[in-house]
């Protein structure tokens, strides 16, 4: 069975997936990164856009889990990147970037969060 959230938080999966793959892509451009951490994002990207995606498509079924994976994954990779560079900082070490990127990552990990619960209610498991 399909909640009827599914539709209007998967516009939202959509809009946050091509907002974490224009900054991705910018940081990647400008700072630098390693092809294999891009990459890891891409993957985070391209389960939110298949979830965002199928559950616009096929609106009979519910495509929750895909988000939720979506949503999963890339607050897991937000979670590392924020606080390994709070563990740097700590450490007495500068960051090679801006401390806006701090700032960003610290607001996305708690919208990503927030989103994975809400991801992870609408694709629990249903009687019917």
């Amino acid at each position: 069975m399909r909640s009827r959230l599914e539709t209007p938080f998967a516009i939202l999966t959509l809009a946050a997936a091509f907002l974490h793959f224009a900054g991705e892509t910018y940081y990647h451009v400008v700072y630098g990164q390693p092809l294999s951490a891009y990459v890891v994002d891409l993957i985070a990207i391209g389960l939110m856009t298949l979830g965002g995606v199928s559950a616009l498509i096929r609106r009979n079924i519910s495509s929750a889990g895909w988000i939720a994976a979506g949503w999963g994954f890339a607050l897991c990779l937000n979670y590392r990147a924020y606080f390994s560079r709070v563990y740097e900082r700590q450490a007495g070490n500068s960051l090679d970037e801006p401390t806006i990127v701090l700032t960003i990552l610290g607001v996305t990990l708690v919208t990503n969060a927030i989103t994975f619960l809400v991801a992870m209610w609408l694709a629990r498991p249903r009687g019917g």
